[in-house]
């Protein structure tokens, strides 16, 4: 057990001079050599002598609480050092993942409101345009042009229209508010976890032998399943079919 000069006293740190000098002629009295014959008891006395000399003294006592909090440094061969934590490989990629996280939480935060005000300017400057500076409300179906963007305005809806035609519903409610399973240190293991379990369901597929069915149809079971498939009609229309979409595409 660490003894330091407060328990061999059995005083607190806090302890004040006259404390400290009542614990000492307290002490003194029950380890004088004269009482003592043990043979350790005058190395004791004269201990208990130096520890109170040092806490009796405010500089020494100062000096002497400051190792008493911090420790006493260490020799590492250039000089003196204190011993401090130092976060393993696993600590560091936790740490690292926290932060990213935190930081990547933030920047959705900052990302959702933007974008709810990027909403907001398109809805006034739509109905802006639709019902005229005054902005009197007009029920009257109209399609505007907002920062080379299609708008249709119908009544106190607005609605953005793509090049295809297709007709979207503006509101500040229609912008998804960030969750926890949007982060990224969170969909990349979400996605490393759901390649290892793919890979592992192919290996244990082909461990048994199996054939992998290819766009959800049955394995054939033989070679001439596979040729008679390739020879029917409809085979051959389906092949003529992908190969036109294959060109299409080029």
């Amino acid at each position: 057990e660490d003894v330091t000069f407060y328990s061999f006293l059995n005083v607190e740190s806090s302890a004040t001079e006259k404390e400290i000098a009542r614990a000492y002629r307290k002490l003194s009295l029950a380890l004088h050599p004269d009482k003592n014959p043990d043979a350790n008891s005058k190395e004791r006395f004269a201990l208990l002598g130096s520890i109170a000399a040092i806490l009796r003294n405010p500089e020494s006592r100062e000096r002497y609480n400051f190792f008493y909090k911090n420790g006493v440094p260490k020799w590492r061969g250039t000089g003196w050092y204190y011993e401090r934590y130092r976060p393993g490989l696993t600590g560091v990629l936790i740490g690292l993942f926290v932060l990213c996280s935190f930081l990547h939480y933030i920047v959705m935060w900052v990302n959702f409101y933007q974008e709810k005000k990027r909403m907001r300017f398109f809805i006034k400057e739509a109905r802006e345009i639709a019902w005229g500076k005054r902005m009197k409300k007009q029920n009257a179906r109209k399609r505007v042009n907002v920062n080379d963007k299609q708008f249709i305005v119908d009544g106190d809806n607005v609605a953005f229209l793509t090049d295809e035609g297709e007709e979207f519903l503006l509101g500040e409610d229609k912008v998804a508010k960030p969750c926890f399973r949007d982060l990224f240190p969170v969909l990349i293991c979400k996605t490393t976890l759901e390649k290892i379990l793919t890979l592992l369901r192919l290996k244990s597929k082909s461990i048994n032998g199996m054939e992998i069915p290819v766009d959800g149809k049955e394995p054939f079971s033989s070679d001439d399943e596979r040729s008679e498939a390739g020879d029917h009609p409809k085979g051959k229309a389906r092949r003529r079919k992908l190969d036109r979409k294959a060109k299409s595409n080029i």
